[in-house]
């Protein structure tokens, strides 16, 4: 006789507006596929990133998962909900990917621009214990960063919200590079102090952010560190010419690119940077970033680009 499959309860926290309103088209056709696996589903639509974080945390010691359906902000808020929930949380965080970036079901290893397919793998993921990192009060799962790089998510939000994934961040690239300067950083690594001029700092819980750049690709999702990316003063042709790289990782062998680890980040310039964090407006510099080691349960692919064969 065959083994009977444990029943399985998830929550659909959904962003209607995400992806252009794709997340809220989505929904029912990402339920019935869930239903076909036998799983049982309820769903919580959302308009707030604070509303998906309550939600999630409500419903963290009822149901199997939690399903973030939309795009990494909803993915973030979700999994803030999971930590706060505490140690009686039974609840992991599972995802749906429907907004622009998509990062975080890169990280889980799972197909970012076909919902329904990962959709559809839920019933055959991993539980995996995750790290999770905040900035300001905001919870992230993947990349938050200053200088070049939080001005591209601006632009690329406010004025290119009808492109595509990847041709958005490209065409936001290019256009801050027109206007964009360097700043003075000053850095706190676990206490240790450093002072540089560059482009950017990107401080990284997993690989990835604007849709596939691999800005960290060897940060991972369960060593309880952040990778801390620093592009340096380089020229606009250098910066242009070294930017492809990025979508394979190769940037981080370029001599001006400096890649440190620590649990706590203090970040600051010579003027108010804004910071992002998951594509989300996270205040401005400086700021304090830290991580949540072992924070989340994820339902992740095996193997996982957030989860290196080394962890």
């Amino acid at each position: 006789m065959g083994r009977e499959r444990a029943s399985l309860r998830v929550l659909l926290v959904h962003n209607p507006t995400a992806g252009g309103g794709r997340a809220g088209r989505l929904v029912p056709e990402v339920a019935a596929r869930l239903a076909a696996d036998g799983v049982e589903v309820d769903q919580h639509q959302t308009r707030s990133l604070e509303d998906a974080r309550l939600a999630a945390c409500q419903a963290a010691g009822s149901v199997d998962a939690v399903v973030a359906v939309g795009g990494d902000g909803t993915v973030g808020a979700c999994a803030a909900g999971l930590a706060d929930a505490g140690p009686g949380a039974k609840a992991a965080l599972g995802v749906v990917p429907a907004g622009g970036g998509n990062d975080a079901a890169r990280s889980l290893g799972l197909p970012p621009g076909d919902p329904l397919a990962a959709a559809g793998l839920l019933t055959r993921l991993r539980r995996r214990p995750a790290d999770l990192a905040s900035v300001a009060g905001r919870a992230y799962l993947n990349v938050a960063g200053a200088g070049f790089d939080s001005e591209v998510n601006r632009i690329a939000n406010q004025r290119l919200g009808w492109a595509g994934n990847r041709p958005r961040y490209v065409g936001a690239v290019l256009a801050e590079l027109v206007v964009g300067r360097t700043a003075r950083f000053r850095l706190s690594l676990d206490g240790r102090a450093a002072e540089l001029r560059g482009w950017l700092v990107a401080v990284a819980n997993g690989p990835s952010y604007g849709g596939g750049m691999l800005v960290a690709p060897q940060a991972s999702l369960a060593d309880g560190l952040l990778e801390v990316v620093v592009i340096g003063d380089v020229g606009k042709l250098e910066f242009l010419r070294t930017f492809p790289k990025v979508f394979s990782g190769g940037h981080v062998g370029h001599p001006a690119v400096a890649v440190h680890r620590a649990a706590r980040v203090e970040l600051d310039a010579d003027r108010p940077l804004a910071v992002y964090a998951d594509g989300e407006p996270a205040g401005t510099l400086p700021a304090t970033f830290e991580v949540r080691p072992a924070a989340i349960t994820v339902l992740a692919a095996d193997p996982a680009p957030g989860f290196p064969a080394a962890f």
